[in-house]
């Protein structure tokens, strides 16, 4: 990919495109950790606010951070619209620039995929250390990973209402030799009367990673695993289950 980071492409439709794709209450499931654990809490790549301002609605001192200026204005403008507000910063997840300390660290909705190099999500995991204070806790999840196959045509994911008309979103797959998937998303914007006002393209490339290799990542980096959480404690264990969260200490 070059130019556009996706996420800049869909910071208008995040909402309704994968806000709505999550099968499970991961919010309710952040937000009850925030609170118990207590104290301030950081959210790395926190997009258009989808966990960060339900937290700030929750009394949590939240802090967020996402490498899309796009998405972190959609956030300011719907936290606004509610009458909330939270301190933000744009960086990126590999090059963190922060000179605070935080008592929960969230990685949510799979963000670790997006560090494709094992080693650089090690690395990533290392400096949080820095960052916590005191019995501090991060959160580290991703989707489990299922059997990919790649297809070369792009295959319609939905339709869905957007506004006062539809969202449309196609897909295609390349699954690489090195493990990681490339995933390409053509976005298609149609008004009331299901006429196209708008289209856009989005590439990125994620590496799955099973439970067993977030665990490893984050014992190669200093931290031990204090809790485990499947599908945000929707599943009792592992069996099917599409989500693994760790809580790490």
């Amino acid at each position: 990919m070059s130019g556009t980071w996706s996420y800049d492409a869909i910071a208008d439709v995040y909402a309704t495109d994968m806000g709505r794709s999550m099968p499970f209450d991961d919010v309710g499931w952040y937000r009850g950790v925030c609170l118990a654990h207590g104290g301030r809490a950081l959210e790395l790549g926190c997009g258009t606010g989808r966990i960060l301002i339900e937290l700030v609605a929750a009394g949590v001192d939240a802090f967020g951070v996402d490498r899309s200026l796009p998405m972190l204005k959609r956030l300011k403008t719907d936290a606004a619209a509610r009458g909330l507000a939270a301190p933000l910063a744009q960086m990126d997840l590999a090059a963190l620039a922060l000179d605070a300390r935080f008592d929960v660290m969230l990685l949510p909705y799979s963000l670790i995929t997006y560090l494709v190099d094992p080693a650089v999500a090690v690395r990533v995991l290392a400096q949080l250390r820095a960052l916590a204070a005191a019995d501090a806790s991060l959160v580290l999840d991703a989707f489990v990973p299922q059997p990919v196959a790649s297809f070369a045509d792009f295959r319609l994911d939905y339709r869905r209402a957007h506004g006062d008309g539809t969202l449309e979103r196609s897909k295609r797959i390349a699954a690489n030799a090195d493990g990681t998937n490339r995933i390409e998303r053509r976005y298609r914007v149609l008004d009331a009367a299901g006429t196209p006002v708008d289209e856009f393209l989005t590439d990125e490339t994620v590496r799955p990673y099973a439970p067993e290799a977030l665990v490893e990542l984050a014992l190669a980096a200093g931290w031990r695993v204090h809790a485990t959480a499947w599908d945000y404690g929707a599943s009792a264990d592992r069996t099917n289950a599409k989500f693994a969260s760790f809580v790490l200490r």
